[in-house]
């Protein structure tokens, strides 16, 4: 009975204790002020680039372009050729042979006018006139002695001719091909395609 009558005396007494204890350490605690933060140090600034400076390399990069160059005044064509200008090797078809001769010609409007070198006889050169009417040439070729040959025939576009060369009484078949890359006579090959000095045959035969 003792102990029972202890024990309800107690725990009210200590309730009451715990009570009053709480809100003191409650009261405690929030009158204490939180730590201040730490203050944050001195922060370095980034240093300035120069724009002389090398760049770093980012995670893209692209190639250098080539730089485009001026493009000058485009050289003219070499062969600023007209008509039926230029020289032309000439293939005289004798029966049992062909002679090598060569015309140097000019062309303006419908007339020719130029050199025929006579291969067969020393390289002698005789001028030449004529004209072309479309498709159809006639050259006449005058000797010192007064003498002629005249080459009648048809030319294919301006670079082939084909025909008769009227000698005296003679008349001969003749072709005649321009060479483009002959620009004066002196420079011509002396072989057939070119000047022809020949061998057993003499002068303007092809070689044997």
């Amino acid at each position: 009975m003792k102990r029972l009558l202890f024990t309800l005396i107690w725990v009210p007494l200590v309730l009451a204790a715990a009570d009053f204890s709480m809100p003191a350490s409650l009261n405690a605690a929030a009158a204490t002020p939180p730590p201040p933060p730490p203050s944050p140090g001195p922060v370095a600034a980034p240093t300035p680039v120069s724009a002389g400076a090398p760049q770093p390399p980012s995670g893209t990069f692209s190639l250098p372009l080539p730089t485009p160059k001026a493009s000058g005044t485009p050289a003219p064509p070499e062969d600023d050729r007209k008509g039926l200008d230029g020289v032309w090797e000439v293939q005289i078809q004798l029966s049992n042979d062909t002679i090598y001769d060569h015309f140097k010609l000019t062309q303006k409007a419908s007339l020719l006018t130029g050199i025929f070198l006579d291969n067969e006889h020393g390289n002698k050169e005789y001028p030449v006139a004529g004209s072309v009417d479309g498709k159809n040439i006639r050259l006449v070729v005058t000797k010192k002695d007064g003498t002629t040959m005249t080459f009648t025939g048809t030319v294919d576009g301006t670079t082939d001719m084909i025909g008769i060369m009227q000698n005296g009484s003679q008349q001969i078949a003749f072709t005649a091909a321009y060479r483009p890359k002959y620009r004066f006579l002196d420079t011509i090959s002396p072989v057939p395609g070119g000047i022809g000095t020949g061998s057993s045959g003499g002068p303007g035969y092809p070689p044997r």
